[in-house]
Protein backbone atom coordinates (compact mmCIF):
# COMPACT_ATOMS: atom_id res chain seq x y z
CA UNK A 1 0.00 0.00 0.00
CA UNK A 2 1.12 3.52 -0.67
CA UNK A 3 2.23 5.62 2.23
CA UNK A 4 0.74 8.97 3.08
CA UNK A 5 3.76 10.87 1.74
CA UNK A 6 3.57 9.07 -1.58
CA UNK A 7 -0.11 9.88 -1.85
CA UNK A 8 0.58 13.54 -1.13
CA UNK A 9 3.34 13.60 -3.77
CA UNK A 10 1.03 11.99 -6.32
CA UNK A 11 -1.69 14.50 -5.51
CA UNK A 12 0.79 17.36 -5.91
CA UNK A 13 1.90 16.00 -9.28
CA UNK A 14 -1.71 15.76 -10.45
CA UNK A 15 -2.42 19.30 -9.33
CA UNK A 16 0.77 20.56 -10.94
CA UNK A 17 -0.04 18.80 -14.20
CA UNK A 18 -3.53 20.25 -14.19
CA UNK A 19 -2.12 23.73 -13.53
CA UNK A 20 0.35 23.37 -16.39
CA UNK A 21 -2.36 22.15 -18.75
CA UNK A 22 -4.67 25.01 -17.78
CA UNK A 23 -1.92 27.57 -18.16
CA UNK A 24 -0.87 26.26 -21.57
CA UNK A 25 -4.49 26.31 -22.72
CA UNK A 26 -4.77 29.98 -21.75
CA UNK A 27 -1.73 31.00 -23.80
CA UNK A 28 -2.40 31.98 -27.41
CA UNK A 29 0.93 31.74 -29.26
CA UNK A 30 3.55 29.06 -29.53
CA UNK A 31 6.25 31.44 -28.30
CA UNK A 32 4.41 32.04 -25.04
CA UNK A 33 3.96 28.30 -24.49
CA UNK A 34 7.65 27.62 -25.11
CA UNK A 35 8.65 30.37 -22.68
CA UNK A 36 6.25 28.99 -20.09
CA UNK A 37 7.82 25.55 -20.48
CA UNK A 38 11.28 27.09 -20.00
CA UNK A 39 10.15 28.81 -16.81
CA UNK A 40 8.53 25.63 -15.50
CA UNK A 41 11.73 23.64 -15.98
CA UNK A 42 14.80 24.38 -13.87
CA UNK A 43 17.49 24.27 -16.59
CA UNK A 44 15.59 23.81 -19.83
CA UNK A 45 17.10 22.24 -22.89
CA UNK A 46 15.51 21.71 -26.27
CA UNK A 47 14.77 18.05 -25.54
CA UNK A 48 13.25 18.86 -22.13
CA UNK A 49 11.00 21.57 -23.55
CA UNK A 50 9.85 19.32 -26.39
CA UNK A 51 9.06 16.53 -23.93
CA UNK A 52 7.15 18.97 -21.72
CA UNK A 53 5.09 20.29 -24.61
CA UNK A 54 4.42 16.79 -25.96
CA UNK A 55 3.17 15.73 -22.54
CA UNK A 56 0.46 18.38 -22.62
CA UNK A 57 -0.39 17.93 -26.30
CA UNK A 58 1.08 21.21 -27.51
CA UNK A 59 3.57 19.59 -29.92
CA UNK A 60 2.48 16.68 -32.07
CA UNK A 61 5.50 16.34 -34.40
CA UNK A 62 8.75 17.00 -32.47
CA UNK A 63 11.01 16.59 -35.53
CA UNK A 64 9.24 19.36 -37.40
CA UNK A 65 9.07 21.71 -34.40
CA UNK A 66 12.55 21.03 -33.04
CA UNK A 67 14.41 23.84 -34.86
CA UNK A 68 11.85 26.45 -33.89
CA UNK A 69 11.73 25.30 -30.27
CA UNK A 70 15.53 25.25 -30.12
CA UNK A 71 15.70 28.87 -31.34
CA UNK A 72 13.23 30.05 -28.71
CA UNK A 73 14.96 28.10 -25.93
CA UNK A 74 18.35 29.55 -26.84
CA UNK A 75 16.83 33.03 -26.88
CA UNK A 76 15.29 32.50 -23.44
CA UNK A 77 18.61 31.24 -22.04
CA UNK A 78 20.52 34.15 -23.59
CA UNK A 79 18.17 36.67 -21.97
CA UNK A 80 19.02 35.21 -18.57
CA UNK A 81 22.74 34.78 -19.19
CA UNK A 82 22.61 30.98 -19.21
CA UNK A 83 25.11 29.04 -21.28
CA UNK A 84 23.99 26.85 -24.12
CA UNK A 85 24.76 23.22 -23.34
CA UNK A 86 22.72 21.87 -26.23
CA UNK A 87 21.20 18.48 -25.58
CA UNK A 88 23.88 17.24 -23.20
CA UNK A 89 22.51 15.25 -20.27
CA UNK A 90 22.43 16.79 -16.82
CA UNK A 91 25.27 15.87 -14.50
CA UNK A 92 23.91 13.69 -11.75
CA UNK A 93 25.66 12.96 -8.47
CA UNK A 94 26.77 9.53 -9.71
CA UNK A 95 28.29 11.01 -12.88
CA UNK A 96 30.15 13.69 -10.91
CA UNK A 97 31.58 11.06 -8.55
CA UNK A 98 32.75 8.97 -11.50
CA UNK A 99 34.46 11.98 -13.09
CA UNK A 100 36.24 12.81 -9.82
CA UNK A 101 37.44 9.21 -9.57
CA UNK A 102 38.85 9.31 -13.11
CA UNK A 103 40.62 12.61 -12.43
CA UNK A 104 42.24 11.14 -9.31
CA UNK A 105 43.54 8.13 -11.26
CA UNK A 106 45.05 10.40 -13.93
CA UNK A 107 46.80 12.48 -11.26
CA UNK A 108 48.35 9.39 -9.68
CA UNK A 109 49.56 8.08 -13.05
CA UNK A 110 51.10 11.45 -13.92
CA UNK A 111 52.96 11.53 -10.61
CA UNK A 112 54.28 8.00 -11.17
CA UNK A 113 55.80 8.84 -14.57
CA UNK A 114 59.58 9.50 -14.47
CA UNK A 115 60.78 13.01 -15.09
CA UNK A 116 62.49 13.97 -18.31
CA UNK A 117 66.15 13.09 -18.55
CA UNK A 118 68.59 15.91 -17.79
CA UNK A 119 70.37 15.21 -21.04
CA UNK A 120 67.24 16.07 -22.97
CA UNK A 121 66.88 19.27 -20.99
CA UNK A 122 70.50 20.05 -21.59
CA UNK A 123 70.01 19.46 -25.30
CA UNK A 124 67.00 21.75 -25.25
CA UNK A 125 68.99 24.44 -23.49
CA UNK A 126 71.78 24.03 -25.96
CA UNK A 127 69.35 24.33 -28.84
CA UNK A 128 67.77 27.43 -27.31
CA UNK A 129 71.20 28.91 -26.66
CA UNK A 130 72.23 28.20 -30.22
CA UNK A 131 68.99 29.66 -31.54
CA UNK A 132 69.41 32.89 -29.57
CA UNK A 133 72.42 34.13 -31.55
CA UNK A 134 70.66 33.15 -34.74
CA UNK A 135 67.74 35.39 -33.80
CA UNK A 136 70.06 38.15 -32.66
CA UNK A 137 71.97 38.03 -35.93
CA UNK A 138 71.00 40.98 -38.03
CA UNK A 139 70.73 41.02 -41.77
CA UNK A 140 73.38 43.03 -43.59
CA UNK A 141 72.17 46.17 -45.37
CA UNK A 142 71.40 45.96 -49.05
CA UNK A 143 74.47 46.70 -51.18
CA UNK A 144 76.87 46.50 -48.24
CA UNK A 145 79.57 44.87 -50.39
CA UNK A 146 79.54 47.78 -52.82
CA UNK A 147 79.71 50.25 -49.93
CA UNK A 148 82.76 48.43 -48.56
CA UNK A 149 84.47 48.61 -51.96
CA UNK A 150 83.82 52.34 -52.29
CA UNK A 151 84.99 52.93 -48.71
CA UNK A 152 88.22 51.07 -49.45
CA UNK A 153 88.80 53.08 -52.63
CA UNK A 154 88.18 56.37 -50.80
CA UNK A 155 90.64 55.34 -48.10
CA UNK A 156 93.25 54.94 -50.84
CA UNK A 157 92.87 58.66 -51.56
CA UNK A 158 93.28 59.42 -47.87
CA UNK A 159 96.29 57.11 -47.67
CA UNK A 160 97.95 58.94 -50.57
CA UNK A 161 97.35 62.26 -48.81
CA UNK A 162 98.83 60.98 -45.56
CA UNK A 163 101.86 59.45 -47.33
CA UNK A 164 102.68 62.68 -49.14
CA UNK A 165 102.02 64.84 -46.05
CA UNK A 166 104.32 62.76 -43.84
CA UNK A 167 107.05 62.87 -46.47
CA UNK A 168 106.82 66.47 -47.74
CA UNK A 169 105.49 68.46 -44.79
CA UNK A 170 106.79 66.45 -41.83
CA UNK A 171 110.09 65.56 -43.48
CA UNK A 172 109.98 61.82 -42.76
CA UNK A 173 112.18 60.49 -45.56
CA UNK A 174 112.71 56.97 -44.27
CA UNK A 175 110.36 54.66 -46.13
CA UNK A 176 110.10 52.17 -43.25
CA UNK A 177 109.33 54.89 -40.72
CA UNK A 178 106.82 56.58 -42.99
CA UNK A 179 105.10 53.23 -43.76
CA UNK A 180 104.69 52.56 -40.04
CA UNK A 181 103.14 55.97 -39.33
CA UNK A 182 101.28 57.33 -42.35
CA UNK A 183 98.11 55.18 -42.16
CA UNK A 184 97.29 56.03 -38.55
CA UNK A 185 94.32 58.21 -39.56
CA UNK A 186 92.82 55.61 -41.88
CA UNK A 187 93.10 52.78 -39.36
CA UNK A 188 91.54 55.02 -36.71
CA UNK A 189 88.68 55.83 -39.10
CA UNK A 190 87.93 52.13 -39.61
CA UNK A 191 88.10 51.46 -35.86
CA UNK A 192 85.71 54.32 -35.12
CA UNK A 193 83.31 53.01 -37.75
CA UNK A 194 83.15 49.59 -36.11
CA UNK A 195 82.81 51.19 -32.66
CA UNK A 196 79.86 53.25 -33.86
CA UNK A 197 78.28 50.12 -35.33
CA UNK A 198 78.59 48.30 -32.00
CA UNK A 199 77.12 51.27 -30.13
CA UNK A 200 74.16 51.53 -32.49
CA UNK A 201 73.34 47.84 -32.10
CA UNK A 202 73.68 47.76 -28.32
CA UNK A 203 72.35 51.12 -27.08
CA UNK A 204 70.94 52.76 -30.20
CA UNK A 205 73.51 55.60 -30.01
CA UNK A 206 76.86 55.88 -31.82
CA UNK A 207 78.62 57.04 -28.67
CA UNK A 208 81.85 59.06 -28.43
CA UNK A 209 83.31 57.30 -31.47
CA UNK A 210 81.33 59.66 -33.70
CA UNK A 211 83.09 62.72 -32.29
CA UNK A 212 86.48 61.05 -32.72
CA UNK A 213 85.55 60.07 -36.27
CA UNK A 214 84.77 63.62 -37.35
CA UNK A 215 87.85 64.91 -35.53
CA UNK A 216 89.95 62.51 -37.62
CA UNK A 217 88.18 63.76 -40.75
CA UNK A 218 89.09 67.30 -39.74
CA UNK A 219 92.72 66.26 -39.23
CA UNK A 220 92.78 64.61 -42.64
CA UNK A 221 91.22 67.73 -44.12
CA UNK A 222 93.94 69.88 -42.58
CA UNK A 223 96.60 67.66 -44.12
CA UNK A 224 94.90 67.81 -47.53
CA UNK A 225 94.53 71.62 -47.50
CA UNK A 226 98.09 72.13 -46.28
CA UNK A 227 99.45 69.75 -48.88
CA UNK A 228 97.46 70.63 -52.01
CA UNK A 229 95.81 73.98 -51.33
CA UNK A 230 92.11 74.85 -51.02
CA UNK A 231 90.92 73.57 -54.42
CA UNK A 232 92.80 70.29 -54.70
CA UNK A 233 92.60 69.84 -50.93
CA UNK A 234 88.80 70.03 -51.05
CA UNK A 235 88.77 67.26 -53.65
CA UNK A 236 91.10 65.13 -51.53
CA UNK A 237 88.88 65.59 -48.45
CA UNK A 238 85.55 65.00 -50.23
CA UNK A 239 86.77 61.93 -52.10
CA UNK A 240 88.86 60.67 -49.20
CA UNK A 241 87.89 60.54 -45.51
CA UNK A 242 84.42 62.09 -45.83
CA UNK A 243 83.31 59.69 -48.56
CA UNK A 244 84.89 56.80 -46.67
CA UNK A 245 82.99 57.63 -43.47
CA UNK A 246 79.68 57.90 -45.31
CA UNK A 247 80.25 54.59 -47.09
CA UNK A 248 81.17 52.92 -43.81
CA UNK A 249 77.93 54.21 -42.29
CA UNK A 250 75.94 52.68 -45.12
CA UNK A 251 77.89 49.43 -45.15
CA UNK A 252 77.68 48.89 -41.40
CA UNK A 253 74.02 49.82 -41.16
CA UNK A 254 74.53 52.92 -39.02
CA UNK A 255 71.53 55.20 -39.38
CA UNK A 256 72.43 58.23 -37.36
CA UNK A 257 69.56 60.41 -38.47
CA UNK A 258 66.97 57.85 -37.39
CA UNK A 259 68.55 57.15 -34.02
CA UNK A 260 68.87 60.77 -32.96
CA UNK A 261 65.78 61.55 -30.91
CA UNK A 262 67.15 64.38 -28.78
CA UNK A 263 65.92 67.83 -29.81
CA UNK A 264 68.79 70.29 -29.58
CA UNK A 265 68.62 74.00 -28.85
CA UNK A 266 69.53 74.90 -32.41
CA UNK A 267 66.70 72.71 -33.71
CA UNK A 268 64.18 74.55 -31.52
CA UNK A 269 65.59 77.95 -32.55
CA UNK A 270 65.42 77.09 -36.26
CA UNK A 271 61.86 75.78 -35.90
CA UNK A 272 60.77 78.93 -34.09
CA UNK A 273 62.37 81.18 -36.72
CA UNK A 274 60.72 79.23 -39.51
CA UNK A 275 57.28 79.50 -37.90
CA UNK A 276 57.71 83.24 -37.32
CA UNK A 277 58.82 83.79 -40.91
CA UNK A 278 55.83 81.88 -42.27
CA UNK A 279 53.51 83.78 -39.94
CA UNK A 280 54.95 87.08 -41.16
CA UNK A 281 54.14 86.02 -44.72
CA UNK A 282 50.63 85.02 -43.68
CA UNK A 283 51.34 81.32 -44.19
CA UNK A 284 50.93 80.15 -40.62
CA UNK A 285 49.30 76.79 -40.00
CA UNK A 286 45.81 78.03 -39.03
CA UNK A 287 43.81 75.50 -41.08
CA UNK A 288 43.06 78.00 -43.86
CA UNK A 289 43.65 77.36 -47.53
CA UNK A 290 45.37 79.78 -49.89
CA UNK A 291 42.09 81.25 -51.21
CA UNK A 292 40.83 82.03 -47.70
CA UNK A 293 44.10 83.72 -46.78
CA UNK A 294 44.06 85.81 -49.97
CA UNK A 295 40.49 86.97 -49.40
CA UNK A 296 41.10 87.78 -45.74
CA UNK A 297 44.10 89.93 -46.62
CA UNK A 298 42.12 91.64 -49.39
CA UNK A 299 39.25 92.41 -46.99
CA UNK A 300 41.66 93.92 -44.48
CA UNK A 301 43.32 95.97 -47.22
CA UNK A 302 39.94 97.19 -48.50
CA UNK A 303 38.93 98.33 -45.01
CA UNK A 304 42.08 100.40 -44.64
CA UNK A 305 41.77 101.87 -48.15
CA UNK A 306 38.15 102.86 -47.47
CA UNK A 307 39.35 104.99 -44.54
CA UNK A 308 42.41 106.31 -46.33
CA UNK A 309 42.65 109.99 -47.28
CA UNK A 310 42.03 111.28 -50.78
CA UNK A 311 45.74 111.92 -51.31
CA UNK A 312 46.44 108.17 -51.27
CA UNK A 313 47.67 107.29 -54.78
CA UNK A 314 45.22 105.25 -56.85
CA UNK A 315 42.97 104.79 -53.82
CA UNK A 316 39.77 104.03 -55.77
CA UNK A 317 41.47 101.63 -58.15
CA UNK A 318 43.22 99.79 -55.34
CA UNK A 319 40.00 99.71 -53.30
CA UNK A 320 38.03 98.23 -56.19
CA UNK A 321 40.74 95.63 -56.79
CA UNK A 322 40.77 94.70 -53.10
CA UNK A 323 36.97 94.35 -53.03
CA UNK A 324 37.06 92.07 -56.05
CA UNK A 325 39.83 89.98 -54.53
CA UNK A 326 37.90 89.66 -51.26
CA UNK A 327 34.71 88.68 -53.15
CA UNK A 328 32.76 90.81 -50.70
CA UNK A 329 29.88 91.32 -53.14
CA UNK A 330 29.02 87.62 -53.33
CA UNK A 331 30.42 86.07 -50.15
CA UNK A 332 28.40 86.92 -47.06
CA UNK A 333 31.18 85.84 -44.71
CA UNK A 334 33.73 88.06 -46.41
CA UNK A 335 31.28 90.96 -46.44
CA UNK A 336 30.76 90.59 -42.69
CA UNK A 337 34.53 90.40 -42.19
CA UNK A 338 35.00 93.55 -44.27
CA UNK A 339 32.38 95.40 -42.22
CA UNK A 340 34.01 94.27 -38.98
CA UNK A 341 37.43 95.42 -40.18
CA UNK A 342 36.02 98.75 -41.34
CA UNK A 343 34.18 99.31 -38.05
CA UNK A 344 37.33 98.55 -36.07
CA UNK A 345 39.39 100.97 -38.16
CA UNK A 346 36.71 103.67 -38.10
CA UNK A 347 36.28 103.62 -34.32
CA UNK A 348 39.89 102.99 -33.39
CA UNK A 349 40.13 106.42 -31.72
CA UNK A 350 37.45 105.44 -29.22
CA UNK A 351 39.61 102.75 -27.67
CA UNK A 352 41.46 105.20 -25.45
CA UNK A 353 38.18 106.70 -24.17
CA UNK A 354 36.65 103.42 -23.05
CA UNK A 355 36.00 103.27 -19.30
CA UNK A 356 37.05 99.78 -18.29
CA UNK A 357 37.09 98.22 -14.86
CA UNK A 358 40.44 97.53 -13.26
CA UNK A 359 41.62 93.95 -13.78
CA UNK A 360 43.11 94.03 -10.27
CA UNK A 361 39.78 94.63 -8.51
CA UNK A 362 37.60 91.79 -7.27
CA UNK A 363 34.24 91.04 -8.95
CA UNK A 364 32.27 92.67 -6.09
CA UNK A 365 34.11 95.98 -6.50
CA UNK A 366 33.49 95.90 -10.25
CA UNK A 367 29.76 95.31 -9.71
CA UNK A 368 29.48 98.19 -7.21
CA UNK A 369 31.29 100.50 -9.61
CA UNK A 370 28.84 99.72 -12.39
CA UNK A 371 25.87 100.19 -10.04
CA UNK A 372 27.07 103.66 -9.04
CA UNK A 373 26.89 104.72 -12.65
Amino acid sequence: METESEQQAASADVLSSAAHAARLAMLNTMDERIRYACEALVHPSTSDVLAFLMTYGVVANPKRERSYVSTQVNKWRAERGLGDTGDLPRMSAEMLAELDKGRTVETVEAAAEPQAEPAGAADGQGTATAAAPAKAKRKAPEGSLGFYVVAFMSLLVSVDTSWRFFGIKLGITSVEERAAMFAVVEVALIACGFAMRAGIRSTGKPGPARLILWALCAASGYMAFDLAGPVSGLARVALGPVLGVVMLHLALGIELRHTRQRVTTWARVSRELKERFLSRLGLGDDERDALARTRDRAARRAAHLARASWVTPFRKTRLARALRAANAAHDERMRARLMAELAAVQHADELRRLDLASPWADPLTKALKHLKR
